[in-house]
């Protein structure tokens, strides 16, 4: 988008495209010429007159080789100037919606002086630098100048953060309230699964357990967050609630953001059960590529209770799913679902239901509290025993060499790895493409089976990829950030992340999570594409 001050010399020629009118004209500066377009407007043939000078304001594009500047924005020089240096909003637009229009609107409903009443004391402003509410709703949408823009802001955001505490804070003291419709007594047979695992659990993996079988054996309602790290056993738990419900008599329901993370949990909750020869719980998987005649089966089988624990996706808040008696329900990776899929599933039972909900991304203890105060947080620290560190290397566009050496020495190993690209096609300032790094992959290692994933893929062909990257199959995986959660493959040991400075913190904290996951080492290469350091490489 640019302004260019012009002269117009040519008269102003109309077309009919179709529907539209066609307007066009050429202006000229001493730098050269430029063609310039608008469509249906036709009053602009009074106004552009040949001779004339004005500044237009538009994006320019490049069309068979020549620039050309399409629907411009059309000012006076005085009336230029005078918004020149000033600070102007842009919105974000809907179709048929222009920002001009926008502006005019806000400017009339801005005249009102009194928008709103004053809640805050004067006491209250004066203690903390608070700006008047009204004066705020005005500067933040045309302010005069950076101070009042920045005193708006910080009023609002103050605002923001007031109510929505006051909001968790009532929403705390109802939950509190909640007495516990589902009151469950502990039974051995959790006991014996954490004495007969293959492993010890660790410290904090206890310590979370405890809390939540407190809280269902207690008198009023669970409603707990579990945080931890990847690779921190919170599954584990969720396995340990659910079979403890399901020996109560209820129904407990585990809800994954993707469908090949619900069918691993789904084999390893039947794995367990065998293991452990559990014969009073029985699982079910219910997701969206199930066929109708498995739908209406499994509904059936939840419905008259005979399956106690089910797993699935979104399909689990279908409105045909009926419930029996649903006493626990817990979502894994919280942050993939909005809180009305999550409140949907809640309301499944016919009664308040217990709650969990686990996350791997990184909450201080402070902020949790705040942003989840209507829950009981767990976090838990420590690692299972046998795991590794993740290996982080945070290294340059040029250095591609070093990471493509240790790719390959892990696959002669027999292990797996994940390229994660910024972009699905066209590599472009330096953000490179699942499409062409997925080419120049398979030119590279040929003969190593190569997959590729992506949000814009068939959801049905995604899964089956996902799927033989899981077994085993597929032996790099080149995907977009859609890998960010909802696969566990512990042969993965390499995750090579491309174009690692246009990713976030906690996007990246996700991503290498998909390693580290076994008993091998494994590596995460942060691959900066830009000419500029990132720092936020070198911290995590």
């Amino acid at each position: 988008v640019a302004a260019v001050s012009v002269t117009i010399i040519t008269g102003v020629y109309v077309n009919h495209v179709r529907n539209l009118q066609v307007i066009t004209i050429t202006a000229a500066d001493l730098t050269g010429k430029l063609p310039v377009t608008w469509f249906n407007m036709p009053y602009l043939k009074s106004v552009l007159k040949k001779g004339s000078t004005f500044v237009l304001r538009g994006r320019v594009t490049r069309k068979q080789g020549r620039l050309q500047m399409e629907h411009p924005e059309i000012f006076t020089h005085g009336a230029y100037e005078e918004i020149l240096h000033s600070l102007q909003p842009i919105y974000a637009l809907t179709a048929g919606l222009s920002n001009k229009t926008i502006v005019k609107l806000l400017h009339q409903v801005l005249e009102e002086k009194k928008l709103r009443p004053e809640y805050l004391a004067d006491e209250y402003k004066e203690r903390y630098h608070l700006a008047d509410g009204n004066f705020a709703l005005s500067a933040i949408h045309f302010p005069k100048n950076m101070q009042e823009l920045l005193a708006a802001r910080r009023r609002l955001v103050f605002d923001e953060f007031l109510l929505f505490i006051l909001a968790v804070q009532m929403l705390k003291e109802k939950t509190e309230e909640a007495p516990n419709a589902f009151p469950m007594r502990p039974v051995w047979t959790t006991e014996q699964i954490i004495e007969n695992l293959p492993y010890d659990l660790t410290k904090a993996q206890m310590n979370v357990w405890h809390e939540i079988e407190r809280d269902l054996s207690g008198r009023a309602l669970m409603s707990r967050l579990v945080q931890g790290d990847v690779g921190s056993g919170k599954t584990i738990l969720a396995f340990l609630a659910m079979i403890m419900t399901a020996e109560n008599g209820y129904q407990a329901v585990l809800m994954a953001p993707t469908e090949v993370l619900a069918r691993q949990h789904f084999q390893a909750m039947k794995k367990l059960l065998q293991e452990q020869e559990i014969s009073s719980c029985h699982p079910i998987l219910l997701t969206g590529s199930d066929t109708a005649k498995e739908k209406r089966e499994k509904y059936a089988r939840i419905a008259s209770k005979e399956a106690s624990i089910v797993i699935g996706t979104h399909a689990l808040i279908q409105e045909k799913v009926q419930y029996n008696q649903l006493g626990l329900v817990i979502t894994d990776e919280q942050h993939r679902f909005g809180v009305e899929q999550r409140d949907a599933l809640a309301k499944k039972g016919n009664r308040p239901v217990h709650t969990i909900i686990m996350t791997a991304t990184p909450i201080p203890r402070t902020t949790g509290n705040i942003i989840f105060g209507a829950m009981d947080i767990s976090i838990m620290t420590d690692k299972p025993a046998g795991r590794s560190p993740i290996v982080n290397y945070a290294i340059n566009d040029s250095e591609h060499k070093q990471a493509y050496d240790l790719l390959y020495r892990e696959l002669c190993e027999g292990h797996q790895a994940y390229i994660i690209c910024p972009m699905v096609t066209g590599d472009d300032d330096g953000k490179k493409s699942v499409e062409e790094t997925a080419k120049k992959i398979r030119s590279i290692y040929n003969g190593i089976e190569v997959g590729e994933v992506h949000g814009k893929m068939d959801p049905k062909k995604k899964n089956e990829v996902m799927e033989a990257f899981a077994g085993g199959g597929i032996k790099i995986l080149v995907s977009t950030t859609v890998v960010e959660v909802g696969v566990n493959v512990p042969n993965a040991t390499v995750i090579l992340i491309e174009g690692a400075n246009n990713f976030g913190m906690l996007q990246l904290h996700q991503l290498r999570g998909r390693v580290g996951r076994g008993k091998d080492q494994s590596y995460c290469v942060f691959i900066n594409t830009s000419d500029e350091p990132c720092e936020k490489l070198n911290i995590l």
